[in-house]
C-alpha cells in the first residue's frame, strides 16, 4: 500500500530555481540544459553526452509520445541497479499507478507547451520493504515540429537505504509533489562545467558506470572532433 501523499502542486513557481531542488545532480543537469537553451527551446543535438558524463549514470532520456506510454530511449547505469533492469523500451508511465500516470501525463503535455521543467517529489518502496525518497526533474528537449522528449534525472535524497543491492531494487513509486520550474530565457552564457570527473578525451572513450561501460559516440564510429550526443547513446 502506498505511503499518504503529499497535495500535488501543478504550478508552484518561485523566484529561485535554485531553491526548487534539493540535489546537486538535478542542479548541475538543469543548470546545463539552460545552457543549450535557444529561441525555440533545448534541440536533442544540443545535449552532449561527453559533457554530463559526472552524473549520466542517474540521467534517462524519453519520449512525449503518449500513444506509446512515453517510452524511455536511454537510461542510466544507477537507474538500471535501481530498477534491476535496464528500462530503454519501456513505457515510463507505466512505473506508475494510474492517478499518477494522469498526473505526469496532464503535467508534461503541459512542460512541452511552456518549454520549461518540472521537479517530483517521489516516493518509493524496496523489494526489503523500506521506502526511499527520490528527487526526479524533467526537462523538455524541443524540434521544429514542437517537443521531441524530454531528459531527466533521478537521484535519491533520503528515506531507507538497503546495503544488499537486491533488497534495495524498487517495486513500486509514488508521486509526492510536482512543481514547474520558473520560465528560462535563451542563456547567454557559456556552458557551465557539470561537477565530476572530466569528460573522456578520444584515447579515453570508453568510461566504466558499475558493470556497464559507455563509449562516448554509442554505436557510431568516433570520428575525431566529435562530439557525442546523448541520442546517440
Amino acid at each position: 500500500m502506498a505511503p499518504p501523499s503529499d497535495l500535488k502542486c501543478l504550478d508552484a513557481r518561485g523566484p529561485d530555481v535554485g531553491g526548487e531542488m534539493k540535489h546537486e545532480t538535478s542542479t548541475a543537469l538543469h543548470d546545463y540544459w539552460r545552457s543549450c537553451r535557444r529561441d525555440a527551446g533545448v534541440p536533442p543535438l544540443g545535449i552532449r553526452a561527453a559533457e554530463l558524463a559526472p552524473i549520466l549514470p542517474s540521467l534517462f532520456l524519453v519520449d512525449l509520445d503518449e500513444a506509446s506510454g512515453l517510452r524511455f530511449r536511454y537510461c542510466g547505469a544507477a537507474l538500471i541497479a535501481r530498477y534491476g533492469r535496464d528500462l530503454a523500451g519501456e513505457s515510463f508511465l507505466e512505473l506508475w499507478n494510474a492517478d499518477d500516470r494522469e498526473t505526469l501525463a496532464l503535467n508534461l503535455r503541459a512542460m512541452a507547451a511552456r518549454s520549461t521543467g518540472l521537479v517530483a517529489g517521489v516516493m518509493a518502496e524496496t523489494v526489503g520493504a523500506g521506502f526511499t525518497s527520490f528527487e526526479m526533474l524533467l526537462l523538455p528537449l524541443s524540434s521544429e515540429s514542437g517537443a521531441a522528449g524530454a531528459i531527466g534525472s533521478m537521484v535519491r535524497i533520503g528515506g531507507h537505504e538497503e546495503a544488499n543491492r537486491i533488497r534495495a531494487r524498487l517495486v513500486g513509486q509514488w508521486l509526492r509533489s510536482i512543481r514547474f520550474l520558473p520560465r528560462a530565457d535563451a542563456a547567454a552564457c557559456e556552458r557551465p562545467t557539470v561537477p565530476g570527473p572530466q569528460p573522456p578525451s578520444p584515447s579515453q572513450a570508453r568510461r566504466r558506470y558499475g558493470h556497464l561501460t559507455v563509449v562516448a559516440g554509442g554505436k557510431r564510429a568516433h570520428r575525431e572532433g566529435f562530439a557525442a550526443t546523448l541520442t546517440d547513446i
